[in-house]
């Protein structure tokens, strides 16, 4: 398994505050809308266009669309996998749907302050194996297009962002696993979920750069 070191990176990158603030809210409006039985819309902050690069032919980039998402500093990262997994056993042993109110206020533990996430690292799982996971044993080098809408009091804007990074692809035996894993389960059985039995490994992507490409009117 290709593993990345820190001298093969571009120069360190985060996730701007703007950028961070719109992938922290738009989870919560999400998981809001779960709670009060709201139709849930597509949720384009966490599905963003990965793109990964193979060898030789006409066109050596894939395009996919992934479930990748912020994770906890390194510090904090046990304490909220062990919150997510101690909601998951509770949530197993009642009806799934009267459990919605307590996966919910889990999540929020986490996410109800930006402090709590590293905006240094994304993470996501693996379902399929497929062109992108075969790509990264080549090539760990990757870009996401992130497309969406912010709410501001003044009104709804457009955002997007191009995140440029290197991928490190975890196995079970990841402490970075075991939440990403936990985050997932967590939601496992709701409407908006395709069932997948496992998840052989998992996604680290190291940001390198990240590029503003939200729409904005031309100037004269």
């Amino acid at each position: 398994m290709y593993k990345v070191s820190e001298e093969s990176l571009i120069r360190e990158g985060i996730i701007p505050r703007e950028f961070l603030e719109w992938l922290v809210t738009s989870r919560l409006r999400f998981v809001s809308s779960l709670e009060n039985g709201r139709p849930v819309n597509y949720f384009s902050a966490h599905l963003p266009v990965l793109a990964s690069w193979g060898n030789g032919g006409s066109f050596p980039v894939n395009l996919t669309v992934k479930g990748i998402g912020l994770v906890p500093k390194q510090s904090a990262l046990e304490h909220f996998t062990d919150i997510f997994e101690s909601t998951i056993a509770e949530a197993t042993a009642m009806p799934w749907d009267e459990s919605m109110s307590r996966r919910v206020a889990a999540l929020k533990k986490l996410y109800e302050d930006h402090e709590n996430f590293d905006p240094s690292v994304l993470g996501g799982l693996e379902i399929f194996e497929g062109k992108a996971f075969k790509n990264f044993q080549e090539n760990p080098y990757t870009s996401l297009l992130y497309v969406g809408m912010s709410h501001e009091v003044s009104g709804i804007r457009y955002i997007s962002f191009q995140v440029n990074g290197i991928i490190e692809v975890i196995d079970k035996k990841n402490p970075y696993y075991r939440f990403l894993l936990a985050s997932r389960k967590l939601f496992e059985f709701d409407r908006f979920h395709i069932f997948q039995h496992d998840y052989p490994f998992g996604y680290l992507i190291k940001v390198a750069e990240v590029k503003d490409k939200t729409p904005k009117t031309r100037k004269k």
